[in-house]
């Protein structure tokens, strides 16, 4: 889940700024992101070299490797996106536990379909997006829900940050995929014969993106956000920190046509 949540890191970053542009292009870069780890894992923290390859055309676009979508409903202030999303990442190997985990069912990341809304308004541009998706690759079954208020904050002419804060819903088959011990994996001794069945969890982010355009094709983006986990997830045996941190940057250049 640690990878899964700079590659969205630098997808949101990407897509937030880009949006405003309906140039076709194509969008190719390189991202780099520190974050600690939700889990209980041998290597806790890592800096992570992140690949960015993006598409856009009309109204379809494509952020490799997680997401495709379609902008079906286009108005000044107010669009709508049906989505497609592989959330890479999100599961995990037991050999990347700690030792006391090291039996546990591998967890596999699932596919979500969903949809998304952004309306702006006020004089300065106040944005509002929010999303619902659910699994349909039979892995989690979990729902996610999101919503975050932003503004973004022109500091002259090349250089925009945009502070954002967002609530987010997970589930219980979500969280108790990802963060539950079942009876089955509680019967090999893994937390002392104890299951452990996570209920649903609402997690709450803050943090600020930014954009220092260069010239009309070569961006720089930044991010850092702080996210705190739910009770839920919190009291998980697998879980070692609810607080989890990200600070990054990347490149891109775009080609457009």
């Amino acid at each position: 889940m640690k990878k899964l949540s700079v590659l969205l890191a630098l997808l949101v970053s990407t897509v937030s700024f880009a949006e405003k542009e309906r140039e076709n292009s194509i969008d190719l870069g390189l991202g780099v992101f520190y974050r600690n780890s939700v889990y209980k894992e041998k290597d806790n923290d890592e800096v992570l070299p992140l690949p960015v390859v993006g598409v856009r055309y009309k109204n379809f676009y494509y952020e490799a490797p997680v997401e495709l979508g379609y902008r079906f409903y286009d108005k000044e202030n107010l669009t709508f996106t049906a989505y497609g999303r592989y959330n890479l990442y999100t599961g995990y190997k037991p050999k990347d536990l700690e030792n006391e985990f090291k039996d546990m069912d591998k967890r596999k990341d699932d596919f979500h379909l969903g949809l998304r809304g952004k309306y702006n308004f006020g004089p300065l541009g106040t944005g509002i997006i929010a999303h619902v998706s659910g699994d349909v690759s039979d892995k989690s079954d979990g729902m996610l829900a999101r919503a975050e208020i932003n503004q973004p904050v022109a500091l002259g002419e090349r250089v925009t940050i945009m502070p954002y804060a967002a609530v987010e819903y997970m589930s219980e088959n979500y969280t108790d995929y990802y963060f539950g011990i079942k009876d089955s994996e509680a019967a090999r001794g893994i937390n002392n014969g104890k299951s452990y069945k996570a209920d649903d969890s609402v997690n709450f982010e803050t943090g600020v993106r930014g954009m220092i355009k260069i010239n009309k094709s070569f961006n720089v983006f930044l991010t850092a956000s702080y996210t705190r986990y739910g009770n839920s997830i919190a009291d998980s045996p697998l879980v070692k920190d609810r607080d989890i941190y990200t600070v990054g940057t990347g490149v891109s250049y775009s080609f457009h046509f």
